[in-house]
């Protein structure tokens, strides 16, 4: 099972702007910016019902559910802008996994979700991706959370949906991974062309796990579990190459944008960020070790290729946000705060627009979830 990344700890920065947004002083090293005024016209709330989501004031004003485990909740599971090379074949420019409800897909002017029972109802989905275009994810049963579903072999491993048709197609199922009913996919890393995966079996005293890699020797989105495994080309890994892949890699070698991007947080804080690059592959995670007295913050981050901004959300809100072009200057914000046991998680971009992910927490289970959209534009002019 995947670990959740849920940390409580709020960054102690309010609603600001960097470099050239404003004056600024030195304190303790640090810069003391200015603090700026609320931006409540610049977002909209929605939650999320048992099919769609609905437009609300406040999310502590959702309705109050019954809260589930992570992996059995509605919520944002995995989202990303379509990369630059896919958007001229694309009617959307930003998806977002719902699990155990359906998949959004954002324009700068609409949002629209689209279920098929078949998929959703009754299994995990999460880890977004893109092929030829088109949004790629990932299915599989939580035996931890899920113990009375029954697996089958012929289940899809991957689903992809077709932007065109609207419709959702099963890729690849675990039988063409040559996996058996027991075993199931916790984790994997694509980089464009090899699938590094991580499956477990449980035994009656003990897990066992495999690693394995594998290869479509086809297009992707040309796969349909009705195909033998001989449309694969399969490797053996080791525990140590998919760690190598999956495990967060220090900050210091996060490449130059993302250091760049958040260049003021001081080495000493402690955070973890989960970094797409706009490729459309598997995001990349890093991790600053800072002061081993203070707890992990998580963050959220893009190179959204097509609109060319760069975004990194933390879980309190705090956002940082760049231009991607010469000398665009940094500016940084904060989300409206959230109540106490919420948290804020997935990103994406679509142009002048974000959504970011927010869901309450207790533990390992979540209550109520949904997505705050948020005008860029409209924060940036009001930061000026």
């Amino acid at each position: 099972m995947k670990t959740k990344h849920v940390f409580l700890l709020y960054i102690a920065t309010a609603l600001f702007c960097m470099t050239s947004c404003g004056n600024r002083k030195k304190t303790n090293g640090e810069t003391d910016l200015p603090q700026i005024s609320s931006v409540q016209k610049s977002h909209k709330w929605y939650y999320f019902s048992r099919d769609s989501f609905v437009p609300i004031d406040l999310p502590q004003n959702a309705p109050q559910i019954i809260e589930k485990p992570w992996t059995e909740a509605v919520r944002i599971s995995s989202a990303a802008s379509v990369p630059k090379k896919y958007i001229s074949n694309s009617p959307f420019t930003a998806y977002a996994v719902v699990n155990r409800l359906g998949i959004l897909a954002f324009t700068d002017e609409t949002v629209s979700v689209f279920n098929d029972n078949s998929v959703f109802p009754s299994v995990t989905a999460d880890q977004l991706v893109f092929s030829g275009g088109a949004p790629v994810f990932y299915l599989y049963r939580s035996s931890f959370f899920n113990d009375s579903s029954i697996q089958t072999d012929k289940e899809p491993f991957l689903v992809e949906f077709n932007p065109n048709t609207q419709m959702f197609f099963p890729l690849v199922s675990y039988k063409n991974l040559n996996l058996t009913e027991d075993e199931q996919i916790i984790g994997f890393f694509w980089d464009g062309y090899t699938w590094t995966c991580s499956a477990k079996k449980r035994l009656e005293r003990q897990v066992e796990f495999k690693f394995f890699t594998w290869q479509p020797l086809i297009d992707l989105t040309e796969l349909s579990p009705a195909l033998s495994s001989d449309n694969y080309l399969f490797k053996a890994a080791t525990e140590e190459e998919y760690k190598s892949l999956n495990m967060p890699h220090l900050f210091t070698d996060a490449p130059d944008d993302l250091k760049t991007l958040v260049a003021s947080i001081p080495s000493d804080f402690t955070f973890y960020v989960s970094w797409r690059d706009g490729s459309g592959t598997s995001p990349v995670n890093y991790y600053q070790p800072g002061n081993n007295s203070s707890s992990t913050v998580n963050a959220k981050g893009l190179n959204d290729t097509v609109s060319g901004y760069e975004v990194i959300v933390f879980a309190d809100g705090t956002t940082y946000l760049r231009k991607n072009e010469q000398g665009s200057q940094i500016c940084a914000f904060r989300l409206p705060l959230l109540p106490a046991g919420y948290t804020y998680g997935e990103v994406a971009v679509t142009g002048t627009k974000m959504y970011v992910a927010w869901e309450e927490n207790n533990f390992y289970k979540t209550g109520r979830a949904g997505f705050i959209q948020v005008n860029i534009t409209n924060v940036l002019n009001s930061l000026n």
